[in-house]
């Protein structure tokens, strides 16, 4: 009895608490600094402590301030007078030495602006809302007519469009009646008034241009016009005509006023049907922002990979002759470079889709590069977890199979009410595997779109760490992020082994 504790304890002093060492070096270390970094406003670039000081203020702020002789002749050992230059010049530091400097400064008062302690700020920030709004879901209006587009886009507006993105809009009975006055409903849908769909800008500046008096004029007479029926004010109109000298000193003649009025009208109403469709004619929009798109690839994706990996693996687990091909064939995409992989899937959407669909954008639509996005992860991982899927099934005892089917159980029932609660184990391993991978995804959406992911709208929690850290130079405040995700992941990942180990059945 002795001699076994002795081993046991022999054990435990050789392998255990090397390996607890090990662990809390690597993993609980790294994680209390990272806590640490995320209460400061660290840009990930500046140097913790200051890479040069004026002589005279190092002197007198820092070694005369110093609490003790080591930390003076410690401060003297990384930082090196350079008389040339008129400053102390810190030498690179690593590990412990990069700390007690810290600690030196830290003690003297000198703090660096680069590198400031703000507590639990970039927490507070992310959980009230304090960030680029990208980060969260966000309603919004996308105009579908611009006052630049040209006139020719009103001509013709398909009837349901027209009734539910520009008639359910308008809020004044009188701008109501001016819209149902101009359009006339057709067979097509709703038609402009064809005098105002024929106005264009550049043949109305022409006949201004040509009247004689107006050289100097006409430019700004023609602004007023179509500024002033963008919002429906006539009365400057009025004003700004009788302030060109040409016109109130009565230097035009009586044709050319006439066709200076018809044409200063025609300016006026161009401008005023497009200021009133670029008001009315618009839709509300939701973006995603980084939160939504993150919960909706990891619900889509690991849904996805489950089923058809699960799908897979029933079709494979049969007599076939060519299941050992078609199993390569499905584990293949998960054994290529994700380099390969963004390659071969850019070729298709930019190249192949766009000549089959007659759908010119794919990858730069943004309606539909999070699905994208999302099937390219689907179509990589699926083969995975159908190799679990797959050795989970063929771990199933076939006599328990055989004895159903003598009993009477049928196909569905066999698989929900035996073959299932015995797969439960690969589905516990394949759920946690698909959940921590699905919150962890970077290279997918990164080697799709290496620099447009964030105009895109498909940046997930991981690439906004990413674009925090290394582009936006905010390091405090995606480390902060960085540390929340890590808890979500142990939260949710820690749910599921719960949930499901409960409902393992041991053969």
């Amino acid at each position: 009895m002795v001699g076994n504790k002795a081993n046991a304890r022999g054990a435990y002093a050789i392998f255990v608490l090397p390996a607890l060492g090990l662990y809390l070096f690597f993993a609980i270390w790294p994680l209390c600094q990272g806590f640490w970094l995320s209460t400061t406003n660290w840009d990930g670039t500046a140097p913790w402590t200051p890479a040069q000081i004026p002589i005279a203020q190092f002197e007198s702020d820092i070694l005369g301030k110093a609490e003790s002789e080591s930390d003076r002749q410690f401060l003297l050992t990384y930082y090196v007078k350079d008389e040339g230059q008129g400053t102390y010049r810190k030498l690179e530091t690593y590990g412990f030495p990069r700390y007690r400097l810290m600690s030196i400064f830290k003690s003297v008062g000198y703090v660096t602006q680069d590198f400031q302690n703000v507590g639990l700020k970039n927490y507070s920030d992310i959980f009230t809302g304090k960030l680029d709004k990208r980060f969260f879901p966000e309603r919004y209006r996308e105009a579908l007519f611009q006052p630049g587009d040209p006139v020719s886009k009103l001509a013709l507006i398909p009837r349901s469009e027209f009734e539910k993105r520009v008639l359910s809009h308008v809020q004044s009975p009188e701008e109501l009646a001016y819209l149902r006055g101009v359009y006339s409903p057709t067979p097509q849908g709703y038609a402009l008034d064809p005098k105002l769909a024929s106005l264009d800008e550049v043949d109305l500046q022409s006949v201004l241009s040509a009247i004689p008096g107006l050289e100097d004029d006409w430019e700004s007479l023609f602004q007023t016009a179509l500024s002033s029926g963008e919002s429906g004010d006539s009365a400057a109109l009025a004003t700004a005509v009788a302030a060109v000298p040409a016109v109130s000193g009565k230097h035009i003649s009586a044709a050319n006023r006439a066709v200076l009025d018809s044409t200063l009208k025609g300016t006026f109403a161009l401008g005023h049907i497009k200021g009133v469709m670029a008001k009315d004619w618009y839709q509300d929009r939701l973006k995603w922002g980084v939160l939504l798109f993150t919960a909706i690839f990891v619900i889509v994706n690991v849904a996805c990979v489950n089923i058809l990996g699960l799908l897979l693996a029933l079709a494979l687990d049969t007599k076939m002759k060519s299941r050992n091909v078609l199993r390569s064939v499905f584990f293949i995409p998960n054994v290529l470079s994700m380099i390969i992989v963004a390659f071969i899937w850019q070729l298709v959407f930019r190249e192949f889709l766009p000549a089959l669909t007659g759908i010119k954008e794919w990858m730069m639509n943004p309606d539909l590069a999070p699905w994208l996005t999302i099937f390219v992860a689907v179509w990589q991982g699926v083969g995975y977890y159908m190799i679990i899927y797959l050795a989970g099934l063929q771990g199933i005892p076939q006599d328990i199979i055989e004895s159903a089917s003598l009993d009477g159980a049928t196909g569905p029932k066999r698989f929900f009410r035996i073959v299932l609660p015995l797969l439960v184990p690969a589905l516990t391993i394949c759920l946690f595997l698909s959940l921590a991978g699905a919150l962890k995804t970077f290279d997918i959406i990164f080697a799709l779109y290496p620099s447009n992911s964030t105009s895109m709208g498909i940046d997930n929690i991981t690439v906004n760490i990413f674009y925090d850290a290394f582009r936006d130079k905010h390091a405090g405040l995606a480390t902060a992020k960085a540390i929340l995700l890590l808890f979500v992941i142990a939260i949710i990942t820690g749910t599921q082994l719960v949930l499901t180990k409960r409902k393992e059945v041991e053969m």
